[in-house]
């Protein structure tokens, strides 16, 4: 049974279905305005590319004791707030459990490496020269029909067996740091 106008005639809509369009660049405004926020108002962030072998994973673990980082870093802004070191003594030695949030804008991110951020990949933030190892991924903050920024978690990076030398290039971000604040 099909649904009929007044003067008995098949229903027809008139035009055409009005829908929000993903892909329209006036909607991509969002991302744009908050990568530049997070640029400006941020810290370079270098990301180092987690590579996996697969000669060399735990069959029981599921966990590769050959990984190797990626020397080429790539350099992201972000946001995040720097925390004291946190290093207690235990039984097997000094632990460090402190745990980092960085923010990012999604869509750079996709842009700079080419897929979300992997798990177990690693971040060196300049401003303190810190090694962190990515632990969570999540997105947030939803706009439209997109996300706009992914959330990070990731825990201090501590050299071990498993994770052999851990030795990566540490690049400095193209302008000095705390350069008007040194105290004569």
């Amino acid at each position: 049974m099909a649904i009929k106008n007044c003067d008995g005639t098949p229903y027809q809509p008139a035009g055409s279905m009005q829908t929000f369009d993903p892909y329209n660049p006036e909607h991509d405004l969002f991302n744009q305005w908050d990568q530049e926020l997070i640029t400006f108002g941020g810290s370079p962030i270098f990301y180092y590319d987690l590579l996996l072998q697969r000669d060399t994973i735990d069959p029981l673990y599921r966990e590769d004791r050959g990984k190797l980082w990626s020397t080429c870093e790539v350099q992201l802004y972000g946001l995040y707030e720097p925390i004291p070191a946190q290093n207690y003594m235990n039984t097997f030695g000094l632990d460090a459990p402190d745990e980092m949030k960085f923010e990012f804008n999604y869509r750079a991110v996709l842009k700079a490496i080419g897929h979300p951020p992997k798990i177990g990949a690693r971040l060196f933030t300049p401003h303190k020269r810190e090694n962190w190892v990515i632990v969570q991924r999540n997105v947030d903050q939803f706009k439209l029909w997109g996300e706009l920024h992914v959330i990070i978690m990731a825990q201090r990076f501590q050299e071990g067996i498993v994770t052999g030398e851990g030795k990566i290039r540490q690049k400095m971000p193209d302008f000095k740091l705390n350069e008007g604040a040194l105290l004569h």
